[in-house]
């Protein structure tokens, strides 16, 4: 029972992180799909042994563990946001862009659009839910910082959703990031 708590606990997590972050290495996924196959065949096994020997606090930790375990894979069915996330993220081009985090302007990257957010490349980490104002070519916008990353080389990236905007703002954001592809 210990194993197995320690398997959906522990192990579980990470492997489901590296599977979605590895989507498409078939080593991973081989991986992944071998521990979910282990999980499924401990999970069984310990059903039958559990109704005839356990005590009433072995039978709720075992359920609280594949209640724990369900839940975990249920979480992947969001796989698809997250891949368009990272794509999000991976994807960069670059154009100039003044940001403002309240601080007053500052120069920065615009790395990437999509619909209503941005990817922008900052000085600092941007606290989450922080208000930043955007602007590029003269064209204006507001939005909250969803998320802010600073890598190993001191890059910050932060992920602004847009919450208005002037008319023609995205529309210049297109042009300015086809002009540097």
């Amino acid at each position: 029972m210990k194993d197995f708590e320690v398997l959906v606990k522990k192990r579980l997590p990470s492997m489901i992180n590296t599977c979605l972050v590895n989507q498409g290495n078939r080593e991973y996924e081989a991986s992944f799909k071998h521990l979910i196959d282990t999980l499924n065949r401990q999970r069984k096994v310990l059903l039958k042994e559990l109704t005839k020997v356990a005590r009433h606090e072995q039978k709720i930790k075992y359920f609280n563990t594949i209640y724990n375990m369900d839940s975990q894979l249920r979480s992947m069915d969001n796989k698809g946001v997250f891949q368009k996330h990272l794509k999000f993220r991976h994807h960069r081009m670059s154009a100039p862009v003044v940001y403002d985090i309240g601080e007053g302007p500052e120069k920065g990257d615009l790395l990437n659009a999509d619909g209503e957010g941005l990817l922008l490349k900052t000085r600092e980490k941007v606290t989450p839910d922080k208000e930043v104002r955007v602007s590029v070519s003269g064209k204006q916008a507001r939005g909250k910082a969803v998320w802010s990353i600073k890598d190993a080389h001191g890059i910050v990236e932060t992920g602004v959703k847009i919450t208005e905007m002037s008319d023609d703002f995205m529309s210049e954001v297109r042009h300015q990031l086809k002009d540097e592809e």
